[in-house]
């Protein structure tokens, strides 16, 4: 992707269970350790968890359930006080024109990179007009990356497969018409095993199947960590 650039939104996929909001929680942190203030919108995790997944990255320990010794608090406070990493509270959704406010909010902090999780809690509207809805969200969220010279990390689910194993594609998304048109860029994770019984189980595969930029398409491998709820890089 040679980067994350202002004014682009990035698309993050995955069948359920694949590790998308592990994934992008870790992009975040990376980008804050580059002194890059990013905040972090989950609607479907309470703060705390959300605090806990981020506890995970950062320490490489598995602090979803465990309690905190006071030399895990002292590094984590101490992380948190050095580098600008933004949780929102609010675990019940939102819409687009109330997120375009906060973003504003936002950007007065110095946020430069923000991660959605995910496009459903964004889009409020009846079943048959579902395709509109969508496509009207993400070109209004394309709008506001590039109005606000940010980057949006935007966590997309898949439509139900009917194929057992079926990696995800962009045809696989609910309005995939508009997210092929307006986000820059799309990664997809699929978890190899799903595929391949004879695969590591957490061998995870990640797809640049778009990058508006450059062009540049293609595959890469981690390892999923379950000893600390983050990823690796594949050493071959």
């Amino acid at each position: 992707m040679h980067g994350l650039r202002k004014g682009e939104v990035t698309v993050v996929t995955a069948d359920t269970g694949a590790g998308k909001t592990t994934f992008c929680t870790q992009l975040m942190v990376n980008c804050a350790m580059q002194g890059i203030p990013v905040w972090i919108n989950s609607w479907e995790m309470r703060p705390e968890t959300t605090m806990r997944k981020l506890a995970s990255v950062v320490l490489r320990r598995p602090m979803k359930f465990q309690s905190f010794t006071e030399h895990e608090n002292e590094q984590f406070d101490e992380w948190c006080s050095r580098y600008k990493v933004y949780i929102n509270p609010n675990t019940i959704g939102t819409d687009i024109d109330s997120l375009g406010r906060q973003l504003y909010e936002a950007k007065k902090l110095g946020v430069e990179i923000v991660m959605l999780d995910h496009l459903d809690y964004l889009v409020n509207s009846r079943k048959e007009k579902l395709h509109e809805a969508i496509d009207e969200t993400v070109k209004r969220l394309h709008a506001l990356a590039f109005d606000l010279s940010m980057h949006f990390i935007l966590i997309c689910h898949p439509r139900q497969s009917g194929a057992a194993g079926e990696e995800v594609g962009i045809h696989s998304l609910k309005g995939s018409s508009s997210i092929k048109q307006y986000a820059d860029n799309v990664l997809i994770l699929h978890r190899c095993s799903r595929s391949d019984s004879t695969a590591d189980p957490n061998k995870i595969k990640i797809r640049i199947a778009k990058n508006r930029m450059f062009g540049t398409e293609g595959n890469c491998y981690l390892f999923y960590q379950p000893q600390w709820d983050g990823y690796m890089e594949l050493q071959q």
